[in-house]
């Protein structure tokens, strides 16, 4: 299975100083958004770590200037002197406050004496001059914002602010560069004791509320136990760096990341959107440090939710036939992520969301999350846009045998018989850990299930009830999400990623196996060598493993996307469907090392960084040139669909994107089943291409036929 190992990233990060993840004492004077009544982190980012920055903060509610001077020094911060950075461009062109800015001409900056009542200073944001008011008048505020962008393990946590909700409590987070922050927020009830294995039980808010009561919000929460592919276990004393938290089953949180708390009333939240994170349903969280998404908050206007699930068997034990499903139902990680949806839709709009615009993005196992919620009608309110990057689309949801095998044989190896869910209940973590590990390899050694490998053993179940049948077979009738736009992809190099865990070194044809590379069968593997699109070169010694991990993109991510697409196309609301043809990868960027076979290519999760712009969020690392730029565009696109629905901006939108001319000089059309449209993302020259890939897709589909085809899950 093509996944970035929890191993890899720990590698990336061993130079990193050891780091355990501690609540900061919370500041008893820090300041309640309720009462500052509209606070905005205003900065043009352009991602990159080389340039200056010149972040404000805007206080929309309009003040005397000295209780303008107050309400920053509340903040510790002062009002921003009139000449700092270009504060015309920054207050005209911001998708963070608009609607606050575009009220009021002129606005309170340093300068002049509030002890005298016609000597202060405003900023005149039309013209871009400092004139001189009556301090007595009240205008809105601008404050400085000396806080450095978040990185990992030297956060300063001393800009503390607190966020009151109607029916959960006080929240305390703070501020850094280009959001607020606000972590470890509990969306359930923790899934320990009688709750294991069983539906995620919503959270008693009760909890969190009381006089005087304020929740710490500037930790990250634990994250779930991890089964890293391979069967090895997360070292703990790694887990700080690798998850940004230590693990736990008690993991239910999920973090809100804002530019923008907004006023108590009139004012609409900004488009939210919420990540689901990929890693083989067995590893990685919320807080693992290549999802920080600061640089996606600032430059695209958006608030930004990421979350932890369960995982492993944890998050996808299926009742066995002598357990009712009304007990221990499954498909609990995807629950999960309902479940995290539930609470935006109740809660975000405390935190500056709009809970009427929210987006779901996932990549890899996050992307195969993506499918599923597009799959269950109870989810559908939830959410109004999809963006799903890597899913593994030849694949099918699990059939409910699949699944019940597999936790059959987790249940024998712990010492259960299959009608005793207490048994498995009263098991400790690390048994559990054993007993998932033996039990998944007596699970693949069944002949049906040779063709699956370790990490790729846990998928979303069509189990009838939850999920009616495989997401090929619900798109066929329409029964699914049809409301929801669409934008989806792949990388142009998927595959090679993990043909090395296979074969590390080139290997000849003579050499050669002929049984299975990965999950390939055997049938498959025959033909596709012998097919016109993947014939070897007796000349280049390592002509194998790229036909092969070649063949692994088009059939287990291109071309059965863009099959998908088709099906589609026309039902949906808007489908948008990418190739990226550039990336970077994780390993170059925190390690200074990349597989041999991804240099110089697109290789399967080098979009995360440039997704959210964290290339520079490790202690050393940078992110400029190049890296900068082609993020930009990234960010651009996904942050305009997630505002509108459609990843092209409008010319003289508000923000960034509508000046970006990697974006702005190409349009992105719809997905329709006659000229196929599929945006080539590249570092420069993004272009579209049409019916890309037609004829090879048609033949892998004639003569090989995907996993959903030859295994429906019903």
């Amino acid at each position: 299975m093509v996944l970035l190992k929890a191993s890899a990233l720990m590698a990336m990060l061993a130079t990193s100083t050891y780091y355990t993840a501690f609540a900061s004492p919370l500041d008893p004077n820090a300041p309640l958004a309720n009462d500052l009544d509209g606070v905005h982190l205003l900065l043009e980012n352009d991602v990159d770590s080389n340039t200056p920055k010149y972040p404000v903060i805007l206080l929309s509610r309009s003040r005397t200037y000295g209780d303008s001077q107050t309400a920053c020094e509340s903040l510790r911060e002062s009002l921003v002197a009139p000449t700092f950075g270009n504060l015309t461009s920054l207050l005209n062109n911001t998708p963070v406050a608009h609607e606050e800015v575009r009220r009021s001409i002129f606005f309170w900056a340093n300068g002049g004496d509030k002890n005298n009542g016609s000597k202060c200073f405003a900023f005149n944001r039309k013209s871009g001059q400092t004139v001189e008011r009556s301090c007595n008048e009240k205008l809105p505020s601008l404050c400085t914002n000396s806080m450095p962008r978040y990185i990992v393990h030297e956060a300063n946590t001393t800009s503390q602010i607190k966020v009151k909700t109607p029916h959960f409590g006080v929240w305390q987070g703070y501020r850094d560069l280009n959001q607020f922050r606000f972590l470890g927020i509990p969306y359930a009830e923790p899934p320990v004791g009688n709750l294991r294995f069983l539906k995620p039980a919503p959270i008693n808010a009760r909890k969190f509320v009381g006089r005087n009561k304020v929740n710490n919000a500037t930790q990250f929460g634990n994250v779930c136990k991890q089964l890293n592919y391979g069967g090895q276990e997360v070292p703990p004393e790694y887990e700080p760096q690798v998850l940004g938290a230590s693990s736990s089953e008690d993991c239910l949180y999920l973090n809100v990341f804002t530019p923008s708390l907004k006023a108590r009333k009139g004012i609409r939240g900004l488009p939210v959107m919420v990540y689901v994170h990929g890693g083989s349903y067995t590893t990685y969280s919320g807080s693992t440090p290549v999802f920080e998404p600061g640089n996606l908050v600032s430059r695209g206007g958006v608030v930004v939710v990421t979350l932890n699930y369960r995982l492993g068997v944890f998050g996808l034990f299926l009742d066995t036939p002598d357990i009712s499903e009304s007990i221990a139902p499954g498909n609990l990680a995807t629950r999960d992520q309902i479940q995290a949806l539930k609470w935006v839709q109740r809660n975000i709009a405390s935190f500056g969301g709009d809970p009427n615009q929210v987006t779901i993005f996932g990549e890899s196992a996050g992307a195969w999350s993506m499918r599923a919620l597009l799959s269950i009608p109870s989810a559908f309110g939830l959410y109004h846009n999809v963006i799903s990057q890597s899913d593994l689309m030849g694949l099918p949801f699990s059939s409910q045998k699949y699944s019940t095998d597999l936790t059959s044989s987790i249940m024998k190896s712990l010492g259960c018989n299959n009608a005793d869910l207490a048994c498995a209940q009263n098991k400790t973590a690390s048994d559990l850990h054993t007993a998932e590990i033996n039990g998944i390899n007596a699970f693949l050694n069944m002949t049906q299930y040779y063709w699956v490998s370790f990490g790729a053993v846990y998928m979303p179940t069509a189990d009838g009830s939850l999920i009616a049948n495989d997401f090929s077979e619900l798109i066929k009738s329409g029964r699914y999400n049809t409301r929801a736009n669409i934008l989806w992809g792949f990388m142009h190099d998927e595959g090679f990623a993990s043909i090395t865990d296979y074969y590390p070194d080139p290997i000849s044809v003579d050499d050669f196996s002929n049984s299975h590379v990965g999950e390939w069968r055997d049938s498959h593997v025959r033909s596709l060598l012998n097919s016109p699109y993947y014939k070897l070169n007796a000349s280049d010694s390592d002509t194998l493993r790229i036909q092969m991990a070649t063949a692994t993109t088009d059939y287990y991510f291109g071309c059965p996307l863009l099959k998908m697409s088709q099906c589609i196309a026309g039902k949906s609301s808007s489908v948008y469907a990418y190739r990226m043809n550039h990336g970077r990868s994780i390993g170059s960027a925190f390690a200074g090392n990349v597989t041999s076979l991804c240099a110089n290519r697109a290789c399967h999760s080098d979009d995360n960084i440039p997704t959210f712009g964290s290339g520079d969020v490790i202690p050393g690392a940078i992110q400029t040139g190049d890296d900068a730029r082609f993020s930009r565009q990234i960010i651009d696109r996904w942050s305009t669909f997630a505002k509108t629905g459609n990843p092209n901006p409008k010319k003289n939108s508000r923000g960034l994107a509508s000046s970006n001319p990697d974006v702005m000089n190409v349009n992105w059309p719809q997905y329709d089943d006659t000229t196929k449209p599929l945006l080539e993302i590249e570092l420069q020259n993004t272009s579209v291409s049409y019916n890309t890939e037609g004829a090879k897709c048609k033949w892998i589909e004639d003569n090989v036929k995907y996993e959903y085809q030859l295994n429906p899950p019903f």
